[in-house]
């Protein structure tokens, strides 16, 4: 910027030319990393890592959930926070079945995809949230409200149960469009399964499991419906895994 003078003595300054060139740059500049941030960066979901996220490194991870202490390898976790470690109220794994083995990138797509046939098993360790065991559910929350309480026998060592139809007047039982399943896994403990019905319009059924663990733990884990007659054999290998991995002193 220059100064001078016009007539009558009064000082003229003179702007340079550069200046607002400069300052459209810097604005386009500021607008494009937004648009970038906005499309290609980060959500505010991945910074806090509650985004599903693979891992292929096998560093054990130390977590605690109430008083208990859990060390997976960080390639069965399923969100970047678990990775973190610490104090939590739960953590969320997988592992393939039958092999148990944790995510590598030559199985990405029975980690990543919901396949109605996929491998994956997801496992919940989490803080035990009721107080009554898996046989008090059966008896006091499950059965009164299925069609018949003397159920109809499987081909795999479990009754089938069917729940009363949601109907418009009258308020759901939360169980609807699944099934209850009910047998003695291979500790002849009781066990209650919950399954999807195979239907068009649920197009990748699974079924699941929660079972107490220890004190203030307890266990969830679900798998797809074309594996339930061999849920007997993912259920101890799923209380093996678990076991495998707990640290507690």
């Amino acid at each position: 910027m220059s100064n001078g003078y016009k007539f009558g003595g009064e000082q003229v300054k003179e702007e340079s030319s550069w200046r607002y060139p400069i300052g459209i740059f810097l604005a386009t500049l500021v607008l494009c990393a937004i648009f970038l941030y906005y499309y290609v960066g980060p959500s505010y979901e991945e910074f806090k890592g509650d985004l599903p996220s693979p891992a292929i490194t096998e560093e054990a991870i130390d977590v605690v959930i109430a008083n208990r202490q859990f060390a997976p390898a960080a390639n069965y976790t399923v969100y970047p926070r678990a990775r973190r470690g610490g104090a939590r109220e739960e953590i969320s794994l997988y592992a393939l079945w039958p092999t148990m083995d944790g995510y590598t990138p030559a199985h990405r797509r029975e980690f990543v995809d919901d396949d109605p046939k996929t491998r994956r098993i997801y496992i919940t360790i989490s803080t035990r949230r009721s107080s009554i065991t898996e046989a008090e559910r059966i008896e006091t929350l499950y059965l009164p409200n299925v069609i018949d309480r003397r159920g109809v026998r499987t081909p795999y060592q479990l009754t089938k149960y069917a729940f009363t139809e949601r109907r418009s007047d009258v308020p759901t039982n939360g169980y609807a469009d699944t099934e209850l399943l009910v047998g003695a896994d291979t500790n002849e403990n009781v066990a209650a399964l919950f399954c999807f019905q195979e239907r068009d319009d649920i197009p990748s059924p699974e079924c699941w499991r929660n079972y107490e663990y220890a004190d203030g733990v307890e266990v969830s884990y679900r798998f797809k419906r074309p594996y339930l007659p061999e849920w007997r054999a993912i259920d101890a290998e799923i209380r093996a895994f678990v076991e495998s991995i707990d640290r507690t002193e």
